[in-house]
Order: C-alpha cells, then structure tokens, then sequence
C-alpha cells in the first residue's frame, strides 16, 4: 500500500500523538521494537576484546521524543532494563516528572504508593495492554500484580489526561499505560538469575518460539522470594505469561495475551511520625505473640499477611477493513482474589457478638480470631475502536466500551493456631476453617457484593491543519452504575442499594511545529471519577455523592535535537466534588464531599548526550495543590482552606549522569524530595530527603558461543543508607485537636535500607 505524503505524515502523528488504549499494544510495538533493536545490537554486535560502540539514547532511555498535543512521558525498555531488576511497572516511574513514587522495599512484591501532579494513586487511572487494572470498587492500585517487569517493552504516562477512550470510571487525574513486549521473530531462550540483600532470589526464563506462518509467541515463568529488611517475614511470588501473535501481513493481526500471578507476603508496619522518632526505621510488628489486657494477640507479624492472586487475559483482534479503515476488537477477563489483614488486633468473637441478629452463636465461646479484609473480582469487558482516515486533512476515531465488574468483599473468621498462626491465611469461600454458626452460616464481620456495569462512548476527530499545526477535538459519554447487596453479618441486615453516575468529557488539544527543533502545545480535558463503592454502603448520604470532575489545563513546549531534548509543562488542573471517607458523629464511617481543590504547577526535564560516551538526565516538577474549603468531620469544621494536599511535595528534582560505551554502562541518580504534610490540616510536617541510586552493568562477548547475548547487571537502592519516612499511608484529617475534635494520628510507610542486587542473564 502506497501513502501520499500528507497520509504518511498522519499516520505516523497519530501513532505518535495519540495512542488508543485499544492499541495499545498494537500501536507501540513498532517503536518498541525498534527501541528494543538498539537496546539488543549494542550488545551483540561486539568482538571478543573490542567494543563496537552503538549510538546512545537520551537519558538511558528515561526520556524520548514525545509528539503528542499533550504532556506524555514514555520510559523505554533500555531504562526498564538499567533499574533495579525485580523492581516492578511503578517503581520504575519514579524519575518520571510529576509522579512521586515510593515502595516498601525492592523486591516489587510489597505495596507502592504514588502521587501525580496532587492527584493520589486511586484518582489515576492504570492499565495493562488496554485492561483497566485499578481495583474496581476503590481503584486501588496494587503494582505487584502487574506481571514480570522482563516482558514490559515500554511504560508510559499522560500526567494530568485521560485518553478519550481509556477504559476507566475512576481516572479524575491521568493514565499509566503498559505495553507487554512482542514476541521475536526468531527462536531463542532467555533466562536471568537475580539474588540480592535480604535473602532475595529471582529466577526468570522466557522462552521465545520465533516466527512460523506468520506466528510468533512466548512463554515466561519466574520465582521470587526474599525475606523482609525489616522485622520478621517473607514475601514469595510465582509468575507465568503466554503471549501469542498473529500477522498475516495485510495489516491484520490477533494478539493474546495471558498473565497469573499468585503471591503470599507478610505486611510491613506502617508507623507514626512519634514511633519514627522514638524507635527508628526498623520498628515493626512483633516478633512473638502478645496479648492485651482482652487477650487479643496484638501486632503480630504471623498475623499480617497478604496472600493474593490474579488472571488477566485478552485478545486484540485488529482488522485492516480498507486502507483508510481499521476496526480492533479487544475482549478481555480480569479475575483477582485475595486480602489483608492489617489490623493492630486479632479480633474478638462469643455468642453475644452479633449485633444484627442474624447468626446463632451459641456454638461459640469467646475466643480471637485471623480477620481478613477478603475481595474477589471478576470483571469481563470489550473495547471495540474504528479508525477512519476521512481524507488527508481528518482521521477520525469512535469506538464504545463496556464492562461489566463484579466485586465480592467478606471478613470470614479462622481459628489461631496456639503460635499464632492463622490456621489458613486464604480466606476463600470453599475454605473448610472458617468459623460457622449453630446452623452452619459462614460468620462475617462485613459482607458486600457489588455489580458495577460501565459503558462508554466516544469520537474524536484529528485535523491536520497544515505540516505544521494539528488540532485534535473529542467528545466521550461515559455511563457507570453502581448495584450494592448488603448482605448478612454481623453488623448488617440484607440492604439493596443503587446509584448512577453520567458525564459528557470533552477533550482539546493543539501542537505546533514550529521549527525543526522546537514545538508546541495546549492540551484541556474533563475527566470523571465515579464515587467509590462504600458510597452504597456507608450511612448517611455518602450515596447521593457526586462524581469528582476535573478540567486539566497544560500548556508545553518541546526542544529536541540528536544530542538533547528539553521539555517544559505548566499545569493548572481543578477538580470539585472531592470525596474522602470520614466518620460521622457516631464513629460511623462516611463518604464525604470535601470540596474543591486547586492543582497547579511546572514539569521539565532536560536530557542529553556528552562526549566520551557520558549521558545526563534531570527533571524537575513543581506541586502546589490546595484545598479550596474548610473540611467538616464529626460535626466539627477544620481549617484546611487554603491548605496543601497532604502527601503532595512540592518539589522534586531528579539528577542522573550516565555512561554507555556498548559494552559497559553506569550511572548514579539522586533525587530529592521536598517536605510534604501527613493531615489535611497541616499540622504534622514530614521532612524531605536526598536518596541516590547506583546501576551498573557489563554487556558480555558473546562471539563463538552458543549465547546471542549476555550481560551482568547490578544496583545499589539507597547508596548512602538514608533514613526516612517515604509517604503517608493513612491520613488523618489533624493532628492537633480543633474545638474538641481529637487529633488523628497518620501512619506513614518507611523508606527502603540500603540494599544490593545482582542479575546475571543470557539469550541463547
């Protein structure tokens, strides 16, 4: 097929400015690919005792040259690869502008928490190859379940946006995209042995079956384990994906792609700003069994666990109908199941525990018990996209997608074993230890069933207004709503509760080339969070809340030549209606509307190329994001106007200096985190800290080996062992007291020790 000059350079902004999350896959495989040609041809393309040097890419990949009418930043397969390497997807966001990220340790197995431009991690929307994989009742995000960070080809974010038909109800603050690799077109195995600090162990292999009739595909297996830096426990995982392709070579493809992961991991204890002070960094739930004055075993570690498992699955079909027309299919199936428990007690049940009546206790003496918050997920959806190139001036894109979320939440009871072990920490509904009453009902102290079907529909038109300027304008009609079963427990009676949620989102945006080195943009969307699913099952009218809508406003400029890119984003982004979970007066729990909040603030980042194989990175982002109004919890209203968010700093500034001669690399990064507030009121202000990072690595020779590539990788996290608290993890709305409102303590998570990790890994 041939491209007039005008339909080449559509096509290839497109690719570039505006991704579908439907092809997702399918529209970044080629500049992945290519980014993966670099990556792979520096390493094989070396004599034994010579090194034959490749050209570098900027930053080591943390940066490229983005060509989107919106702030977008892409971190490549060549940095993927330069970081701590069982880091997971998030983790290595953590130099991108705009995102602060932090995670309980190096492993990628525990939990990770991000803020993005003031916006926390259940306000951004997260997918995987076009799966929405935020939770879908409180949009959590739990990047530990994210797959084998081996099989990530690319990991990009859209810092304030929603893409136009991104597959998300709770996204009122941007998008994180991962794209899975391609399989190879040639045969070849890879394997890669990980071990580090803290007894960590990794073991990885991949096996590429290379390309038959147009088929390729690969299969990947791996186990972690490692034990916790601080306190006791252990954190063990399993991964297995299947990832087939189909060309057939007239622009059709179909892409399946399947991942499960399986986990079970002991908790970290989160702790206060005081017990920080008081104890240090190393405090953590006990290491034996104690009771309190109830009997209740307390902060025991054998009691915080967090077993998990989950299975995503989908199929892109793309169909190349005319040259001007493409129509994708992508069904998809989400599974999880799984819990925590992380509460500082185990709990109290006896005969006299049901407060609503509906089990017959008397089969009970008091006793504790393990009582896991459990939760699983089913969710089956389709995205189906239309792309029409109109003429050489408009390409337009419509699609509609629907899902269909069901969401089981229970808290069974299980025995404690005379050591305090659970006596099974899967709390499943065929498990055979739960407690039962005299009739044999499984006793729960909650027990929420939820069906959240969304549909979404949307059009958008990009105008390619000269070689120049392009303009593209798109509406999107998102639907969502929520059906809620109270059913038995031991504080509820059967309840049926629904809500619906509907907005119109429009989106605009702009760019202008305005020479060969420099160009701009003006990118404004609306976006929507759709309130949590406690609304139907909290008092009050926590039902009647309305959705979070949010304006984003950037304004961007670009410079870019083959030694340096620079980039420079102001964003101004409010959104209204913001809901948080409070107590009434009662001590019940609530969600409430909060109010407006302002975000504002710059992102830069600035890369480039030195002589002697020397390369640099920085960025730099600026946050202010301030409450609005005055917050009232428990009848009493707390002066948070004029306030900023708390867990939002507002600087951060990242530094790396590099070096890559084709056979050996290195560099060291520090990154700086400004001082940031642990309670609305901000009161209680948690110190900003310094932590560099150390890579390094060695590409091997490979020639007249059975080997097509091999290399030694190797990370320092921490390099000068700083102590720190890396973010909150559970805020309190003061922590002073306001006319006889008591002071809320907030717990904080706790940066990493210094730690070491070494990979050796070979392509045969």
């Amino acid at each position: 097929m041939k491209l007039s000059k005008p339909h080449a350079m559509l096509l290839a902004a497109s690719m570039a400015g505006y991704t579908p999350y439907a092809l997702a896959q399918e529209a970044t495989a080629t500049d992945s690919d290519q980014e993966s040609t670099v990556s792979e041809s520096s390493q094989e393309t070396m004599d034994v005792g010579e090194v034959n040097v490749q050209g570098q890419t900027l930053g080591n990949g943390l940066m490229v040259q983005e060509d989107s009418g919106k702030a977008r930043s892409t971190v490549t397969k060549e940095a993927l690869d330069k970081m701590t390497p069982t880091a997971n997807a998030l983790d290595k966001l953590k130099y991108t502008p705009g995102i602060n990220v932090t995670t309980a340790d190096s492993t990628g197995l525990s939990g990770t928490n991000f803020t993005m431009r003031g916006m926390n991690s259940d306000q951004v929307g997260l997918s995987m190859d076009g799966i929405p994989i935020n939770d879908s009742g409180n949009y959590a995000v739990y990047p530990n379940l994210l797959g084998d960070p081996e099989n990530l080809s690319e990991i990009f974010v859209t810092q304030g946006s929603s893409e136009a038909d991104a597959p998300h109800i709770g996204s009122s603050g941007g998008n994180i995209g991962l794209v899975t690799m391609r399989p190879t077109d040639d045969f070849n195995v890879f394997v890669k042995q990980t071990v580090g600090s803290n007894n960590l162990k990794k073991t990885f292999a991949r096996l590429n079956t290379g390309e038959y009739n147009g088929f390729r595909s690969y299969l990947s297996a791996s186990h972690e384990e490692a034990d916790k830096w601080k306190g006791e426990g252990s954190l063990k995982a399993d991964k297995v994906e299947w990832n087939a392709l189909f060309e057939d070579g007239n622009g059709n493809s179909t892409n399946a792609i399947v991942k499960y992961h399986r986990q079970e991991n002991y908790n970290y204890m989160t702790i206060s700003k005081e017990q920080f002070e008081t104890y240090g960094r190393d405090y953590d739930y006990a290491e034996t069994p104690q009771r309190n004055s109830s009997g209740q075993i307390t902060n025991y570690y054998k009691l915080n666990r967090n077993p998990f498992e989950n299975l995503t699955a989908s199929l892109t079909q793309r169909l190349q109908l005319r040259d001007d027309l493409t129509l994708t299919l992508q069904p998809y199936y989400y599974w999880a199941n799984g819990g925590s428990f992380s509460s500082g007690s185990a709990s109290t049940l006896s005969s006299s525990s049901d407060q609503a009546g509906n089990y017959d206790l008397s089969n009970l003496s008091s006793n504790t018990y393990y009582r896991p918050s459990w939760t699983e997920t089913w969710r089956s959806g389709i995205t189906t996209k239309m792309r029409w190139d109109l003429n050489e001036a408009h390409s337009l894109d419509f699609g509609y997608w629907y899902e269909r979320a069901r969401q089981r939440q229970s808290q069974p009871y299980i025995a404690i074993n005379e050591d305090g072990t659970p006596e099974d920490i899967w709390a499943d509904y065929e498990s055979s230890n739960q407690v039962v009453d005299a009739n044999g009902q499984t006793v729960q102290g909650r027990n929420y069933y939820t069906v959240t079907p969304a549909q979404k529909l949307w059009a958008q038109d990009t105008w390619y207004f000269s070689p120049d300027l392009t303009f593209t304008t798109g509406l999107s009609y998102e639907y969502v709503e929520r059906k809620g079963s109270k059913r038995e427990s031991l504080y509820d009676e059967p309840e049926k509760r629904e809500a619906t949620y509907h907005e119109f989102l429009p989106n605009f945006s702009t760019k202008y080339q305005i020479n060969a080195d420099n160009q701009a943009f003006y990118n404004v969307t609306r976006n929507m969070r759709t309130p949590q699913n406690y609304v139907l099952y909290n008092t009050g009218d926590s039902i009647n809340l309305d959705p979070e809508l949010s304006w984003n406003h950037e304004l961007g400029w670009r410079f870019s030549r083959d030694d340096m890119a620079l980039s420079a984003t102001a964003f101004y982004l409010t959104f209204k209606d913001r809901q948080l979970s409070s107590r009434d007066t009662d001590g019940e729990y609530v969600m409430i509307n909060v109010g407006e909040v302002v975000n504002k603030g710059l992102e830069l980042e600035w890369s480039g190329l030195l002589p002697h194989n020397f390369n640099y990175y920085a960025s730099y982002t600026y946050t202010e994001s301030e409450q609005q109004d005055n917050i009232t919890t428990r009848g009493v209203e707390l002066p948070t106007e004029g306030k900023q968010v708390a867990n939002v700093p507002k600087n951060m500034f990242n530094l790396s200096v590099g070096y890559d001669d084709g056979r050996y690399y290195g560099n060291i990064v520090g990154k700086y985190v400004g001082s940031y507030y642990g309670d609305l009121t901000n009161d209680e202000k948690i110190s900003g800290r310094t932590v560099f990072d150390l890579n390094t690595g060695v590409r091997l020779p490979v020639d007249n080996t059975m080997l097509k590539s091999a290399a030694i990788r190797f990370s320092i996290n921490n390099l000068f062992d700083k102590e720190y608290l890396s973010s909150a993890s559970s805020i309190g709305f003061n922590a002073e007291p306001y006319n006889g409102l008591s002071s809320n303590t907030s717990y904080y998570n706790v940066g990493e020790e210094r730690t070491a990790v070494v990979s050796l890994e070979a392509t045969f």
